[in-house]
């Protein structure tokens, strides 16, 4: 065994030892510490060591107060600290037992002399004996942490020296991973003072301390930061390539759900997010108090959120309406752990299986309809434009149909800017949605119908954000279509909020369109994203750079720029983040019509006349040239009707 190894595999066995033969041996270090403490206060006064231990008054002063001294560490529960996290609360217990020692060395030396003196001598024994068991510790954490070869983690700046920083480098203090070495902070009133044990810096300092400590990664610690000064510090921080942490957010440390410690990187979305509020406190939504909703599509993107969101709203039922199993599946667990007061009604299916859906207005009396099932994917719905018509366009014709038969009070479509002069199928069949929905409100004018507009959404299935990050850790390249294209972003979690919101405003028939902030060029994203990794872009002017963003050409139906609106201005509503549209629709019957015709196509698997006539009814759709499906008389088109615990 070499001399390098023997003290390592003692110190792990010691560590690997039972928790009571651990506190024995603090409990034997304690007792030296005391007997030490017995005999230097004496010495300190000018008695020879020497003479101490035949002092009879010293005998019985030694006999007496290490016994009970350890008694009393033992009631301070003292020996349920582990040594190798010391903190705060560690410094707080050792004060109690420093003043309980005093207390009783003072009333050991009552016996013998004035209660003044007493006092003195019992705050000087109790001080050194503390102390001296104090010293013993941070001695053993350190012999631990030194030949017991502690990982030593990559160095860490932390911005934001207050409470959470403290406690974030108080926690990392033995973490493997990283290594806090000095705090950032924008008040004037920390900078250079020194937190436990790192200095902190102004923000102008960032760049010397990322020298000095050979560092690119900095952990955001401020749970209260506002948005837009959390965005000022994200954008200087990108800039200067460093990979960027951060803490849970302070409703997440309160609820307990996450430690200070759990650190993860900084996403795109919250760059982008915009507040969203609790929807529970507000007035307009006590209508759901009671209520029965149903989502379809709730397994998606935003079907899941809104799921998630009416959960809160005081409702008496939820019924998800999914095709995808294991979505439903993933959607209804996830459910079922947040409540025990709502109904949850999961409902395999699909939204063209009009006895299925019928069967379920029939079953429940369901009183708003959000209806989020779509196929969204451009270019898939491109490659396979009939499945795209049959579920976007007959899908929602069957579920609003169904709604206003059967009394519901509410129904809401969730549509996509991609309706506007739509340049693709996907975006073609959701403009021709909403008219089917215009004409479901003449119908059945008992129910409110209505639409919610909006663009894309950070995080969901189709958003280029999941795709970026996943290039990104293979090491690139980042494929952008165009150098010039540009989109509107916003959260799921906001544009869920939103739809709920537009919904109650509706007196029917209504487009409402969302407030979706600036637009972000994509080319810009993908930059962002690349330097909030850590990484560097290669280009022309960086040619040594790490990842490479490469411009791949716009797909099948993509267009450089996406709209809200169609033929009118929007106006206000009472929230300043929803507008409301009033646009042309078509007549009932020619929506009958046009349905019927496409029916026809479809169950004859005629994907170019049902093409043709998805152009007819939206007059602004620019067809491109890669809309397709299987198209021939032989082998009919049925988009799968057989549904688990349905019927075909």
């Amino acid at each position: 065994m070499s001399e390098q190894t023997a003290p390592l595999r003692l110190t792990q066995k010691l560590l690997a030892a039972p928790r009571g033969a651990k506190q024995a041996m603090m409990l034997a270090l304690d007792m030296m510490a005391l007997l030490a403490a017995c005999f230097v206060v004496p010495w300190l006064f000018g008695v020879p060591l020497s003479a101490l231990p035949f002092i009879k008054d010293q005998q019985i002063f030694v006999a007496i107060y290490v016994p009970l001294g350890l008694c009393l560490l033992w009631f301070l529960q003292f020996y349920r600290m582990v040594v190798r996290t010391l903190d705060h609360s560690a410094v707080s217990k050792m004060v109690q037992a420093g003043i309980g020692l005093s207390v009783l060395a003072a009333l050991i030396f009552l016996d013998r002399t004035s209660v003044a003196k007493a006092a003195a001598l019992g705050v000087v024994v109790g001080g050194v004996s503390i102390g001296l068991a104090g010293l013993g510790r941070v001695l053993v954490r350190n012999l631990i942490a030194r030949i017991g070869g502690a990982p030593v983690g990559d160095p860490l700046l932390i911005y934001g020296a207050g409470r959470a920083g403290h406690q974030l480098a108080s926690a990392l203090a033995n973490d493997p991973r990283f290594r806090p070495v000095a705090f950032l902070d924008d008040d004037p009133a920390l900078q250079n003072l020194r937190v436990g044990s790192l200095n902190v810096h102004p923000g102008k300092a960032l760049e010397d301390l990322s020298k000095r400590h050979n560092t690119k990664r900095i952990a955001i610690a401020i749970p209260s930061l506002g948005r837009r000064r959390r965005r000022e510090i994200m954008d200087e921080l990108a800039r200067q390539e460093f990979e960027v942490l951060s803490i849970p957010a302070f409703a997440d440390l309160v609820a307990g759900t996450h430690a200070v410690s759990d650190l993860r990187k900084v996403q795109i979305g919250e760059l982008l997010e915009r507040d969203v509020v609790d929807l529970s406190q507000s007035r307009m939504h006590r209508w759901f108090v009671g209520r029965t909703v149903m989502v379809t599509g709730a397994g998606g993107s935003i079907g899941s959120e809104v799921a998630r969101q009416a959960l809160q709203l005081g409702i008496e039922r939820l019924i998800l309406f999914e095709m995808s199993e294991v979505a439903l599946y993933t959607i209804h667990q996830e459910l079922k752990g947040q409540t025990h007061e709502v109904e949850l009604i999961p409902i395999l299916g699909s939204v063209t299986d009009a006895a299925r859906v019928a069967a379920i207005f029939t079953a429940h009396k369901v009183d708003a309809v959000y209806h989020a099932a779509a196929f969204k994917h451009v270019p898939l719905v491109e490659a396979n434009a009939l499945a795209g018509i049959e579920n976007n366009i007959l899908g929602t014709e069957t579920v609003a149909q169904a709604a206003g038969a059967h009394g519901v009070q509410r129904f809401v479509l969730v549509s996509t800017d991609k309706a506007v002069r739509p340049t693709n199928v996907m975006g073609a069949t959701k403009r021709l949605a909403e008219l089917v929905i215009g004409a479901a409100q003449q119908d059945h004018p008992g129910t409110v119908f209505s639409m919610v507009r909006f663009g894309n959404v950070l995080g969901s299935s189709g958003s280029v954000i999941p795709l970026f990050e996943r290039q990104i850790m293979q090491g690139g390249p980042v494929t952008v279509t165009h150098p010039e294209i540009i989109r509107y972003f916003m959260t799921i979690p906001e544009a869920s909020q939103l739809v709920i919101t537009a919904g109650l405003q509706a007196n029917g028939g209504e487009v409402f369109v969302l407030d979706m902030g600036a637009p972000v060029k994509i080319i810009d994203l993908a930059r962002r994203m690349i330097q909030l990794s850590g990484a560097s872009v290669r280009d022309a002017q960086n040619p040594d750079g790490d990842i490479e963003i490469r411009i791949t050409g716009l797909r099948p139906g993509e267009k450089l720029y996406e709209e809200l609106l169609i033929d009118t201005d929007a106006v206000a509503t009472p929230d300043p983040k929803i507008f409301c549209a009033r646009e042309r629709g078509m007549p009932t019957a020619e929506v009958a019509e046009t349905l019927g015709a496409l029916r026809s196509a479809i169950e004859t698997s005629q994907a170019q006349q049902a093409l043709a006539i998805l152009e007819r009814a939206v007059p602004d759709y620019t067809r491109s040239g890669d809309a397709q499906d299987l198209d021939g008389t032989q082998a009919p088109h049925i988009f799968p009707h057989t549904i688990p615990g349905g019927r075909a």
